[in-house]
């Protein structure tokens, strides 16, 4: 039987999430919605209340119930051990193990969590949940592992980038989390080779790589005519973005006298000092900062600029971008990337291919890629063609879905045969 076949007759998946939904995790919503599409009944556990205040609308297709797990106080922990009554057979051994891992987490998150983990074991009980998938290797994932220790329900987690390369992410822990789990998925391969060989304490745990997939259905150009002096960065403003790189290359483009205008799309505890950049560098005329917006009218802004814009760096901390979403959407119409090659970002599009990269961390040479891409029509039409195509044949959520379909249903199938069995 196929992954999706396997899907259509039935399987129940419960995702578990950090906070939900929103505004950057794109990535998660088009997964959950490619998920039902293919006929799998979805849950969402989440850990947290949204409070962006703006989403995408495409929320109103999910079909997914969302349950949110009560927040330690000292009604919920009653409630929580409650539930301890329900684990059955073997429960002191199961609540043991899951303790044993609580203890190896900071001091402040471990009843706060443990609490969250019976409340999300009860729940997924409840609604018959076949397989556990959390995205980000934290606290999502560690609910999910003690709800796993809990019931047995198997599970995968989606590793992706701050939970991977940030500063304090802790080998053991991972370590402990990963070899448990069905599959460790992760969205590129170099994120594959870091965990490897950084964070995984035992060669054990299997590393899936599955590029996250966009719904080319609904992102195709539309002929909209284009602005040629437009360069646009979409992203949050954290210092991995590398957004301070490209007001510096904008100061440069003014001072060889380029004409173009640039928009930055996004929200973030770096807008004080890109802000203060922005003034210090003359180019409030020049660079607006326009906040966060829903994908569709990124998309309408993505339709309508001559380039993207993604100066990615390697953060002070360690942390890096993988795969952002926003170059795959920048191909799929047809919208050449400037970009760095960092993490899994050469995965995406090739140098003189899809896009042009440049070094980290190098305004001289971003200003120079961005004045080809500006005033060369022949080198834009090419890559612009050629993004389409890329997009089409590597990130196509309708061909990226199928693997991690498999690794659910594996573990579905696992857990329906032990309810049978029960």
């Amino acid at each position: 039987m196929s992954p999706s076949a396997d899907a259509r007759s039935g399987l129940r998946v419960g995702y578990v999430l950090k906070k939900y939904p929103r505004l950057s995790e794109t990535f998660i919503l088009d997964e959950i919605l490619a998920l039902e599409a293919a006929g799998a009944h979805v849950s969402i556990f989440s850990l947290r209340l949204p409070d962006d205040g703006r989403f995408h609308h495409e929320l109103a297709r999910v079909a997914a119930p969302v349950r949110y797990l009560p927040a330690f106080g000292s009604s919920s922990a009653l409630s929580a051990f409650r539930t301890l009554s329900e684990l059955g057979p073997g429960g002191t051994f199961r609540l043991e193990r899951a303790l044993r891992f609580v203890d190896r987490l900071p001091e402040g998150v471990r009843t706060p969590l443990l609490v969250q983990a019976l409340h999300l074991a009860d729940a997924a009980r409840a609604e018959r949940v076949d397989h556990l998938h959390a995205h980000f290797m934290t606290v999502a994932a560690h609910a999910t592992y003690l709800a796993h220790l809990l019931t047995g329900i198997p599970f995968t987690v989606t590793s992706h980038a701050k939970d991977i390369y940030r500063d304090g992410v802790d080998p053991g822990v991972y370590s402990e989390v990963a070899a448990a789990a069905r599959a460790l998925v992760t969205v590129c391969g170099a994120n594959r080779s870091y965990i490897r060989e950084k964070l995984l304490t035992s060669p054990g745990p299997r590393v899936e790589v599955v590029y996250n997939g966009i719904p080319l259905e609904d992102i195709r150009p539309n002929g909209a005519p284009r602005d040629p002096r437009l360069l646009l960065a979409v992203g949050r403003l954290v210092e991995k973005k590398g957004y301070h790189i490209l007001l510096q290359a904008c100061r440069l483009l003014l001072d060889r006298g380029i004409d173009f205008r640039c928009v930055i799309v996004g929200d973030g505890d770096q807008w004080p000092r890109l802000e203060a950049d922005r003034a210090r560098l003359g180019l409030e005329d020049h660079v607006h900062m326009g906040g966060s917006v829903p994908r569709a009218a990124i998309l309408e802004r993505m339709a309508r600029a001559r380039v993207l814009v993604a100066p990615c760096v390697t953060g002070t901390d360690g942390n890096r971008d993988a795969l952002p979403t926003v170059a795959l959407e920048a191909l799929a119409l047809g919208l050449p990337v400037v970009s760095t090659p960092v993490g899994g970002i050469p995965e995406i599009f090739d140098h003189e291919g899809q896009g042009l990269f440049v070094p980290e961390g190098d305004p001289v040479a971003l200003a120079a890629a961005l004045e080809r891409l500006l005033g060369d029509g022949a080198l834009w039409t090419r890559l612009s063609r050629s993004g389409r195509e890329r997009a089409e044949s590597r990130f196509d959520r309708r061909k990226n879905l199928p693997r991690l379909l498999e690794l659910f249903s594996a573990g579905g199938r696992q857990a329906s045969l032990a309810r049978a069995s029960a």
